[in-house]
């Protein structure tokens, strides 16, 4: 299996600068702190990176915290935009917080990372039992945007051969 860690951050909402990190990767290791120096260390020899909404939130605010990830940015799979393709009966496709016990208690990064490794294989699975016409489909219109390419990437997934 191809390398990939699943990661969240938490964002102070006054100051809009992180206040935690979470991630976890296939192999089990896991990380949770507010330290960049780790957090770059326990990316270290992952080939994509995957979170919910990562390409427009986490992402954004690593960028700006001065965060140079040393990875191709082009391998970063968002589980968010994929979701309403693969389970339209959803009306709703925000990672659920059922682990909170009050809506005003922080968020758990590394849950939600967890939330997020989840969801991302339950839509490889869901993608994989498609009627190949639709794969094909998805892929010839999506394999090139931002959001969606580096899901068809990582499933060696290419109609443009």
């Amino acid at each position: 299996m191809r390398s990939i860690a699943f990661i969240d951050t938490e964002v102070e909402p006054g100051n809009k600068e992180i206040n935690d990190i979470g991630g976890i990767k296939t192999d089990g290791s896991s990380f949770h702190l507010g330290s960049f120096p780790g957090f770059r260390q326990f990316l270290q020899g992952t080939e994509f990176i995957c979170g919910h909404n990562i390409i427009h939130h986490d992402l954004k605010y690593l960028k700006k915290a001065g965060m140079a990830l040393e990875f191709d940015e082009s391998n970063t799979i968002d589980t968010l935009y994929f979701s309403p393709l693969l389970f339209p009966a959803k009306p709703y496709h925000a990672l659920v917080k059922d682990d909170k016990l009050q809506i005003d208690e922080l968020n758990n990064p590394l849950n939600d990372s967890i939330k997020a490794r989840d969801l991302f294989f339950d839509e490889v699975s869901v993608f994989r039992r498609l009627d190949t016409d639709l794969q094909e489909i998805y892929a010839q219109l999506l394999q090139t945007t931002q959001e969606f390419g580096a899901f068809f990437k990582f499933l060696n997934y290419n109609v443009f051969i």
